[in-house]
Order: structure tokens, then C-alpha cells, then sequence
């Protein structure tokens, strides 16, 4: 059986792992803590957050197929909030998810949908993937200069500017995936000992350097704890990675606070996260980046238009192209 190497444990990672282990000899590499790339959670102190993706719909029958035992299992429900878009500190638009199409979230985090897929499956985290060597077999080098040799496949799941980092220059699709832009974005969680009479749960908002506002708390089986997670603008993000952390916080504080028409310093615990490559500058869509000389390969949600469901169609598309040669 031949040994493929998957670089990310998010979920077009572990989709791959999942649909692939009948026919490969599997390693995850993933230089987090734990699984989950985007589905992402982060408990500090008492509170926990979901500071990635945020909730994902299901619109084609392989996804709905693919969640369903997750739903079954109870690791996935729907999420029932009342939805705004909010320009400055008016609502302009409301609507109630309970009456649309189905929102889904992980249970009790948005990591447990990634949590429950690795179980079966060989993951090695804390471990940065760098760069990646052909000798007689694919040896994959770690930012500590540990070597993990002898795969006959290599697979990226990263963000395209990472994946182009791993992967050499004579990968066939370098040129192309060297043309997707990706863009930032801030995550700032904030964890309150009151709760603020709020009328919505999740919010879009418009021309503000705040896009997304959401109660995390107020998502299936989260706990009694009063929670909110913040998404800054993509704009703020690019122009504001590199600054001081504080100054940061300070800032989506107050823009918050003027939206929300509370006060959201009050908040006792207050956190960031940057995702420097959280979605793609343009919604293109792309085919599976495979080299089959090299075999190399290359998938993730920034293939299909950035996506929970996307992470999955794209590696369900690289799957099947492997294995139908």
C-alpha cells in the first residue's frame, strides 16, 4: 500500500484521510494543537469560543450525506439565531434561521465535527510542516528539522500562500496557485460576566471595520456563560496585521460597542486570534491541483470559494481523481 502524507488537519484534510484509507497508508501532519484548521475552538479561563468558521450550510447531497451521521451522533445541530445586517448601529435587514435554510454548528465546539473524524485516523500535531524532498521517496522537513520520510504521495491542505511555501516550484500548478490572493481577518473573543439584551444572536455587518458579530454562547450546548466572537473586515486585517495585539483589541472593542450600543470592554476576558489567510480575495473556483509525475497535490476550501462545504467538495474532488487515477 502506498504512504500518503496530508499536510492540515482541517476538514478537507481529515475528508481525505476519511475517503483515502482504504487505498493509502495515511499521516496527518498539522503544526496546531490539535484537529480542526478552521473549524476552530479556544477555551481560556472559564470561557470557550468558536473563533474560525462560525457555522456552515449544507447545499448538495454529498455534504448533507456526508454530515448526517455527525448529526446522528449528535456532533452537529442546527444553530436557530436571529440574524441581522447591520449598517453602522442600524439594523437594515432580519431574518430567523429556524425558517431558512439550516445553519449548522459543531457540538459542543465547532472542533468537535474535526475531533470525531480523526479518531481513526493517524494525526501528528505540533508538527510545522516546512518543506518537502524527493529522493527515492517524498521526505517532508519540519521547522525543527525533524524528517518524515518514505511517502509516495504528498497532499497540502494549506492555505494557497502556505501550500506554495511546502511545495517545490516544479509543481505543475505553482504558477496558478501563486495568482490566489488571500486575505485576513481578526478574531477577538470576548467573554462577559452579564449578558446584554441583544437583538439578534449573529450579525453582518456593512462599511465598518467589524463584519461579523455573533453570540457564540447562544449555540447549541455552549454553557451558560455569556460569549460573543468577533470577525474584523478583511480591509482592517491587511492593514492591521503587524500591529500591537492590544491596539487591536481596543479598537474592535469600541467599533463593537457603537454597533451593539453596549458596552463591550466590559467584557472580563478578552482575546485575539489573526488569521492571516482567512478567505480568498476572489471567489474563483478550482479545479484538483494534482502533479501526477510528482505526486503532489494541493486542496482546500480556497479552491472552492472558501467554504465550510467547499473544504469538503474539494477534497472529495481530489479523492475521487486519485483514485480513479
Amino acid at each position: 500500500m502506498e504512504k500518503l502524507a496530508i499536510i492540515g488537519s482541517g476538514l478537507s484534510g481529515l475528508t481525505l484521510a476519511t475517503l483515502l484509507k482504504s487505498k493509502f497508508e495515511i499521516t496527518v501532519f498539522d503544526k496546531a494543537r490539535g484537529v480542526g484548521g478552521r473549524l476552530a475552538a479556544r477555551r481560556t479561563g472559564p470561557f470557550t469560543f468558536d473563533h474560525g468558521a462560525q457555522y456552515f450550510t449544507a447545499r448538495t447531497e454529498a455534504f448533507r450525506d456526508f454530515i448526517k451521521p455527525l448529526i446522528d451522533l449528535g456532533v452537529i445541530k442546527k444553530w436557530t439565531a436571529r440574524h441581522v445586517e447591520v449598517d453602522g448601529a442600524q439594523i437594515v435587514k432580519r431574518s430567523y434561521w429556524e425558517s431558512e435554510e439550516p445553519r449548522y454548528v459543531g457540538v459542543p465546539n465547532m472542533n468537535s465535527i474535526a475531533k470525531q473524524m480523526a479518531q481513526n485516523i493517524n494525526v501528528k500535531t505540533n508538527i510545522k510542516i516546512d518543506s518537502i524532498l524527493r529522493k527515492d521517496y517524498w521526505q517532508l522537513e519540519d521547522e525543527h528539522g525533524g524528517i518524515h520520510k518514505d511517502f509516495d504521495w504528498v497532499i497540502s491542505t494549506a492555505p494557497a500562500p502556505q501550500t506554495l511555501q511546502i511545495l517545490p516550484k516544479n509543481f505543475v500548478h505553482h504558477a496558478l496557485i501563486k495568482r490566489i490572493e488571500m486575505r485576513g481577518c481578526y478574531s477577538l473573543m470576548l467573554g462577559f460576566s452579564e449578558i446584554f439584551p441583544l437583538e439578534f444572536e449573529a450579525a453582518h455587518v456593512l462599511n465598518s471595520d467589524v463584519s461579523w458579530i455573533a453570540v457564540n454562547s447562544h449555540k447549541p450546548q455552549r454553557g451558560s456563560l455569556h460569549t460573543m466572537v468577533i470577525h474584523s473586515s478583511a480591509e482592517y486585517a491587511e492593514k492591521n496585521m503587524d500591529i500591537d495585539r492590544n491596539i487591536v483589541i481596543n479598537h474592535l472593542c469600541q467599533e463593537t460597542s457603537s454597533i451593539i450600543q453596549h458596552d463591550a470592554t466590559q467584557a472580563i476576558r478578552q482575546v485575539l486570534h489573526g488569521w492571516r489567510y482567512a478567505n480568498n480575495a476572489k471567489r474563483d473556483i478550482y479545479k484538483p491541483f494534482i502533479d501526477h509525475d510528482l505526486k503532489i497535490a494541493a486542496c482546500g476550501d480556497w479552491c472552492l470559494g472558501g467554504r465550510v462545504e467547499g473544504a469538503f467538495t474539494s477534497a472529495q474532488n481530489l479523492a475521487h481523481a486519485l483514485e480513479t487515477g
